[in-house]
């Protein structure tokens, strides 16, 4: 399979088994299935996964980001490893980010593990600044850096939609 062979769709409880077998290899403190399970429940959340066309049951990747006032905060973002540098992680976060153009915010937010560079980099790269460090952020007692992309104007071709 190659990265064109995939798209953007809603997350549902069929998802949940394959999202967490990547959770618990991209993260050290993983989230729980009832952690998912309320992102799915909410109104607020949006929690999109990166599946296969052939079959719509291979998950490749995920995206959880909540609406707020006039902001999107991006909660939980990985690809499986079999899959990265292939630029999924960037699509999933340029649909969150078009999202938030859609809404009118006027920024988008997440906090990433300091020692996370391959993450950061790829933040830059759609534009997100560094803002500043939130210390022992995590229950590990790992340090977090709070980035934010200000949303100006409208959508720029490298954040185009995805279906």
């Amino acid at each position: 399979m190659s990265e064109s062979t995939f798209s953007i769709r809603p997350a549902t409880d069929d998802d949940l088994q394959e999202v967490l077998k990547i959770e618990k290899v991209a993260y050290p403190l993983p989230w729980t299935k009832k952690h998912f399970q309320e992102e799915l429940k909410s109104e607020r959340s949006h929690f999109l996964v990166y599946t296969d066309d052939q079959t719509d049951s291979f998950v490749a990747g995920y995206i959880v980001f909540q609406d707020f006032i006039d902001e999107t905060h991006i909660l939980n973002v990985a690809v499986d490893l079999k899959w990265r540098g292939l630029g999924m992680g960037k699509k999933l976060v340029g649909y969150a980010i078009n999202e938030a153009y859609r809404k009118s915010h006027k920024r988008v937010v997440l906090e990433v593990r300091q020692e996370n560079t391959g993450a950061i980099a790829m933040y830059q790269s759609l534009g997100f600044e560094k803002r500043h460090i939130r210390t022992a952020f995590y229950a590990d007692g790992a340090s977090a850096l709070f980035m934010e992309l200000v949303l100006q104007g409208g959508v720029s071709s490298e954040n185009e939609s995805v279906h």
